[in-house]
């Protein structure tokens, strides 16, 4: 019986792509209320970016939803 907080690597990429996904929906959100004027918005849209960026990193060529 495996621990529940141990993920399979099927699953780390399962939810690297969920992740991956977020983070860009938030960045396009963000960069939406950037162009109508949220300067405030800055910080978060780099966040997301950044956090997107890393996820790619990690599981290079896999994010994007083919099975290779």
């Amino acid at each position: 019986m495996s621990h529940p907080l141990i993920r399979t690597p099927a699953r780390q990429l399962h939810d690297a792509r969920q992740d991956h996904a977020r983070c860009l929906r938030l960045a396009a959100w963000y960069r939406r209320q950037l162009s109508a004027g949220d300067a405030s918005m800055r910080d978060r849209h780099a966040w997301a970016l950044g956090q997107a960026r890393k996820l790619r990193n990690r599981f290079p060529s896999r994010l994007s939803g083919e099975t290779a």
